[in-house]
C-alpha cells in the first residue's frame, strides 16, 4: 500500500504531535481512507476511540500505538 507522506507541517501533524510510529501509522491511514484524511479535525484526537473514525482498522491501530506510546503527543 502507497503511502500518503505526512509532514511536519501538516496542520494535523501541527495540533498532535505522533511519534514516528504513529505518523507511519496515520500514513497507513491516509493511504487507505485519503477522504477520511482530509476530514481529520483535532478534535479526534482528544478522544481517540469515539471519534467519527473509530472501527477503521487502520484508525483502530493508530489509536491503540497513541494511548501506549509515551512519545506521541509530546512535541
Amino acid at each position: 500500500m502507497a503511502h500518503k507522506a505526512i509532514s511536519r507541517e501538516d496542520p494535523i501533524v501541527q495540533v498532535f504531535y505522533p511519534c514516528e510510529a504513529g505518523t507511519r501509522l496515520l500514513e497507513d491511514f491516509a493511504a487507505a481512507r485519503p477522504q477520511d484524511y482530509t476530514f481529520l479535525e483535532p478534535k479526534d484526537f482528544s478522544d481517540l476511540r469515539s471519534s467519527a473514525f473509530a472501527g477503521i482498522s487502520e484508525w483502530d491501530a493508530f489509536a491503540d500505538h497513541v494511548q501506549e506510546c509515551a512519545l506521541c503527543g509530546e512535541d
